[in-house]
Parts: structure tokens; sequence; C-alpha cells
């Protein structure tokens, strides 16, 4: 099973456009859009697909996810506590271990948490020592039979080099 920790696109600060008073609330910019959707056609060029798109209750999240599977055909969208910077992932984390070997999912989320996600299924220590870009992709294949969840990393691109694969 692959697993690609997904960074939400770039989204506007509070105060930026009408209507938006919370983090919570923050939309994707026209630029953050545009860019998801080319990181998308990226990962297609690449051979990836996605069988599930998990993601954080907030809105820079649901709408990268959306753009994700417009892009990539992947209709089963789920909506998950655990995703968002301020919940509390254990439980999510340890679900991992119970998923279907040859699905491959998408968790789009926030920092810290890809960050920590990456390292921590790598290493199994929870650290904050990798740096992922708004709209930048982490691909880990999970080791199946592993508990608590563990996973090798395939890759991590940058936004700007997936983009230059659609």
């Amino acid at each position: 099973m692959a697993i690609y920790l997904f960074r939400h696109g770039e989204a506007f600060q509070i105060g930026e456009i009408e209507g938006v008073h919370s983090d919570d609330q923050r939309p994707l910019t026209p630029k953050g859009k545009k860019a998801t959707s080319k990181v998308c056609r990226g990962l297609m060029e690449l051979g990836v697909g996605c069988d599930e798109i998990w993601h954080s209750p907030l809105v820079r999240a649901v709408e990268t996810a959306r753009i994700v599977s417009e892009e990539m055909g992947c209709t089963n969208l789920v909506e998950k506590g655990g995703l968002a910077y301020v919940d509390e992932s254990e439980e999510l984390f340890l679900s991992l271990k119970d998923l279907d070997p040859e699905k491959d999912l998408f968790l789009v989320g926030h920092q810290p948490y890809i960050a920590e996600w990456t390292v921590r299924l790598m290493t199994g220590m929870v650290n904050d020592h990798v740096s992922v870009s708004k709209s930048g992709v982490v691909c880990l294949e999970l080791i199946p039979g592993c508990d608590p969840p563990m996973a090798e990393l395939r890759w991590l691109l940058r936004s700007k080099h997936l983009q230059t694969f659609a």
C-alpha cells in the first residue's frame, strides 16, 4: 500500500478576503488551486493511483482533497478527525495498520502532522525534521503487518517539481 501525504495548497490568510475570520475557514487561493491541480496531473504522469482520500475538515484541506478527487478520478473522499493540526491524531495513525494493502491512500492535511507522520512512519519516532511545501507530496510504502504502522520512503517532492511533470 502506498500512502501519499499531501499538504494542502496555498490558502488565503485571515482577513485577506471577506468572511474569513478564523484559521479553519481559510480557502485556497487561485494560485493554490492551480498548483494543486498541476501537482495532481504530475502525479498521474508518474503513474500514481488513488483509491481513497482522507482529509481534514478545514476548508483548505477539503478544497485540496476535492481537487485531488477531480483530477485523479478518485471519488472516495472521507473527512477524518486527526488530520488537522489541532486534532489528536494517535487513533487515526494507528488505524493505518488495518488498511487494505492493495489500496493507495491519500492523506490531505497540514503541518506539522504531514512532517511528523512521515518521520514517525519511517523511524517510529515523533519528530518534525521533514519540510513539505504547500501542495508537496510524500509517498510512503506501508510495511504490512507492522503494529504500530511503519513505512519506507519512496519519494518526497515539492510542488514545483511535481508541476514540471504536468
